[in-house]
């Protein structure tokens, strides 16, 4: 083999597409952009997350949410000019480690399930329990004295009210009847009733 015999495996490299060389190779024109589009601007400067302003795939997914170790392992911290309380040659175990207070028992309550903090909680969650209030019973309402013995006052005839003013057409009528003068009623004269006169009734003759 020689030096200008040497070749890329096949498949590895590809030719670049020129684009917007004439209607002949099939991306001539647009350029393999479409018409009027915001991708077939110049400035185009939208990110591959893009998703048509939907909310992107990295926004959905949940981030520095943490977890709880359930099986953690704590240390205790333990200087050793502590331990010169004890007696030389002694045989020091947690247990008397425990018995002197070094350390603390490590007996623990296992991690809450949630990730969430106190802070975010429900305010009705962190409140206190409100002690109930003693029962007060209502007052009662004072009786009123009974009517029945008071004489009723009479009632005063309503005014006449201004016609311009009235608030409908049933007000303005009655305000104008009330403005009228009352006139004297005159007796009707009686009704004369004057016989047909024969001469000029025409009698209608069948014809035989």
């Amino acid at each position: 083999m020689k030096l200008h015999e040497l070749r890329p495996s096949p498949g590895s490299h590809h030719s670049r597409k020129r684009v917007g060389r004439g209607p002949g190779s099939g991306h001539g024109k647009t350029a393999t952009r479409g018409q009027k589009g915001q991708r077939a601007r110049t400035s185009v400067n939208m990110p591959k997350t893009f998703e048509g302003g939907q909310t992107r795939l990295t926004m959905r997914t949940p981030k520095l949410r943490g977890f709880h170790n359930r099986w953690k392992k704590r240390f205790a911290v333990l200087n050793l000019t502590r331990l010169n309380r004890f007696e030389d040659g002694a045989e020091i175990r947690p247990e008397s480690l425990l018995e002197a207070g070094f350390i603390r028992s490590g007996r623990r309550r296992s991690a809450p399930r949630t990730s969430r903090s106190p802070l975010s909680l429900s305010r009705s969650r962190r409140r206190r329990k409100r002690k109930p209030k003693p029962h007060r019973p209502r007052p009662r309402k004072r009786q009123r004295p009974s009517k029945a013995g008071k004489p009723k006052r009479p009632k005063r005839p309503k005014q006449a009210r201004n016609p311009r003013k009235a608030r409908n057409v049933r007000e303005a009528r009655s305000a104008r009847e009330a403005r009228k003068p009352v006139k004297a009623r005159r007796s009707a004269p009686p009704i004369r009733r004057i016989p047909p006169n024969p001469i000029r009734v025409k009698r209608r003759v069948r014809p035989c």
